[in-house]
């Protein structure tokens, strides 16, 4: 396989099937496609009858290999980031999103075929299950407003901030879509709202296996496959159409939670004194608050514990359950009557669940992952990064990693690390570099915040040498890397 920045030559790509038509949205309506993963022709599978009769024409656009967008009249968004009038917007593979309109819209699709659309229409706005979202963003402006008259009015040292809001609910249930677009919707109100994920399969701005948190002061990237939370969002070696976010992130290296419990408390504990310190430190972010997107939860699963850990390290005075009304019940009863540490109440609240949630197959979160990795280190189609490649010495390195067995308990917390011994087994893994010095005690390394990440293109275990590949030159050796199970190496990135 031919990767850009590396000096091959891609081989030529087959021609698209193409097509140009226009949708037309009432208020409230909304605009959900998917874009194929494949290359090569695609045809609609699922097209609403709004969609019955569309006028097919050949366009050039085509050739971008993405299905295209335009907004040619009205408003209209991406979970809560607005869209610019008659701005094309390309859509790579794999992307599953939503275009929503409060006041009506028209929209040219062009490009590829979405392997799969429609449009969700509602008979009165107050159908739309969007109209709750958009009431809960008011109400959570007020809270706002109320945070900035406190710290005005001076008075109390330590002020409560704004509102700090932790999103849970059953799995496939649409919590991050839900924070995106309160997200959204803040920063486009002035706002910098303070995002954190504790769902290491998402990997907010980093690669999945990961938790971490954010300042959003500016706009989301319309086009990014994760609405604005994937790593095209973050610092690298190439230039950013849209302003970066510098993240606080931790591997977690599992892709559930219930597989490392202890490892994970302990990190959204860390993350949690991270937010509670911006959030007074930075009066803008202080007075927008926080949002706190959550892990999948089920009451049978005995999740309920975890969603009140995080609620405890984030001081969340307000709990917003996307349905799972026995989740939203049982938090009710385990946590109605208790207080934030700033003596606020807390108040818990039920959205409907979109029926436009999509479940997510293995097939399509592999490829996601796949996708973010390949993004990290060789960009996308608007942004070609080149990273660098380097041999280096196994006993030049201090690789660790968590033993296959130890899973950590509630008694003797986290799992510890072990040194690693050069094995083929590590080619094609991810390794997290650790902002820790080689030094420290294994424990205070697998706490330690992430830098960045390399990957180990091929090891050479007679030799014992590493080829490894980084998105910037430097030297490995005075940080400790840690080898975690999670992401899986399904890929070669210089095959």
């Amino acid at each position: 396989m031919s990767i850009p920045g590396l000096g091959q030559i891609a081989p030529p790509q087959p021609t698209t099937a193409s097509a140009t038509r226009t949708i037309t949205l009432r208020p409230f309506w909304e605009y959900r496609f998917e874009v194929s993963r494949r290359s090569g022709p695609t045809t609609s599978s699922a097209t609403a009858s709004s969609l019955a009769n569309p006028a097919a024409s050949t366009s050039a656009a085509a050739s971008t290999n993405a299905t295209t967008i335009r907004l040619t009249t009205g408003k209209a968004e991406r979970d809560g980031t607005e869209l610019a009038l008659n701005h094309t917007y390309a859509f790579p593979r794999g992307t599953r999103a939503r275009i929503l309109t409060y006041t009506g819209a028209t929209l040219e699709v062009a490009g590829e075929l979405p392997a799969s659309e429609r449009v969700a229409e509602y008979a009165r706005p107050e159908d739309s299950p969007e109209v709750q979202v958009l009431n809960l963003h008011f109400a959570l402006q007020e809270q706002r407003k109320k945070a900035r008259e406190r710290r005005s009015a001076g008075g109390r040292p330590d002020p409560p901030p704004g509102p700090r809001v932790l999103i849970c609910g059953g799995p496939d249930a649409g919590k991050t879509t839900v924070a995106r677009t309160l997200t959204g919707l803040a920063t486009r109100a002035g706002g910098q709202p303070l995002v954190a994920s504790l769902d290491p399969r998402d990997g907010m701005l980093a690669l999945p296996g990961t938790v971490g948190a954010a300042v959003f002061g500016t706009v989301m990237d319309v086009e990014d496959p994760a609405g604005g939370f994937g790593v095209r969002g973050t610092p690298s070696s190439g230039p950013s159409a849209v302003p970066v976010k510098l993240p606080n992130v931790y591997y977690f290296g599992r892709e559930r939670v219930e597989e490392d419990v202890p490892f994970w408390r302990t990190l959204a504990g860390r993350l949690g004194g991270v937010a509670r310190a911006k959030l007074a430190a930075d009066s803008a972010v202080g007075e927008t608050g926080l949002v706190v997107d959550t892990p999948p939860a089920s009451v049978a699963k005995g999740d309920v514990e975890m969603l009140r850990h995080a609620m405890t390290e984030f001081a969340a005075n307000i709990v917003v359950v996307v349905g799972s009304p026995d989740v939203h019940a049982a938090l009710q009863r385990a946590w109605g009557s208790n207080k934030t540490l700033y003596g606020e109440p807390v108040t818990f609240l039920h959205l409907d669940k979109s029926d436009g949630v999509v479940p997510r197959d293995y097939e399509f979160a592999k490829f996601t992952r796949e996708a973010a990795i390949k993004e990290y280190f060789f960009g996308d189609a608007k942004r070609t990064l080149s990273p660098f490649t380097q041999s280096v010495g196994f006993d030049d390195l201090a690789i660790f990693k968590t033993p296959d067995d130890a899973q950590g308990d509630y008694d003797n917390g986290p799992a510890g690390l072990e040194r690693a011994e050069i094995s083929a087994e590590m080619s094609h893994w991810t390794l997290a570099v650790m902002n820790a010095a080689v030094s420290d005690p294994p424990e205070t390394i697998r706490q330690a915040p992430v830098m960045g990440f390399v990957a180990v293109a091929d090891v050479d275990e007679d030799r014992r040498r590493l080829k490894v590949l980084s998105p910037v030159s430097g030297r490995l050796g005075n940080r400790p890397l840690v080898w975690a199970r999670w992401p899986e190496p399904y890929i070669n990135l210089l095959g």
